[in-house]
């Protein structure tokens, strides 16, 4: 049905309101959301405290933030059925078409998926209908000469590729 709307945040001081930065590059912050995901590994806990601060200065410094939302018919996370999901699966389509798009005109995408405190931020300073969800950040800017590109994980395609059965 594509039920979705898009908020555009290009104003810095309205973008420093939205994201609440001061609050998502906090070390203790991030040390609680690692907890949280019961993070015990060292080496994927020093990523994250690298990385966060990066994240949250690629949202507030890129050329456009965007903020995308999609109607929801019912609790995303208590779906009565499959099919109750098509929105959800649907605004991501929406999203991997927007990156493709960016990518093609030679912009860099970055997406964070908000936190549930980051939720109730979005949602008091947007004021957007509580029928609709906000599933990532959408971060889209041309990067810098000298940026350095993370190492994608190396996976084999023809082990990941089933014919006729598992």
């Amino acid at each position: 049905m594509r039920e979705w709307e898009f908020v555009i945040v290009n104003d810095k001081k309205e973008r420093l309101r939205v994201l609440n930065l001061k609050d998502m590059t906090s070390c203790d912050e991030c040390e609680k959301m690692m907890d949280s995901f019961n993070m015990t590994d060292s080496d994927q806990r020093g990523m994250y405290h690298i990385a966060m601060p990066k994240q949250f200065s690629m949202l507030y410094n890129s050329g456009c933030l965007i903020l995308p939302f999609f109607k929801l018919r019912e609790p995303l996370m208590q779906p009565s059925c499959l099919s109750s999901l098509n929105e959800f699966a649907s605004i991501w389509c929406c999203i991997e078409n927007i990156l493709l798009a960016a990518a093609e005109e030679g912009l860099q995408g970055v997406t964070r998926i908000p936190m549930d405190e980051e939720l109730k931020h979005i949602k008091k300073t947007i004021n957007h209908p509580d029928t609709y969800a906000m599933p990532c950040y959408i971060a889209l800017g041309y990067p810098k000469k000298d940026t350095k590109l993370p190492v994608q994980k190396t996976i084999n395609v023809s082990s990941r590729i089933h014919i006729n059965k598992w």
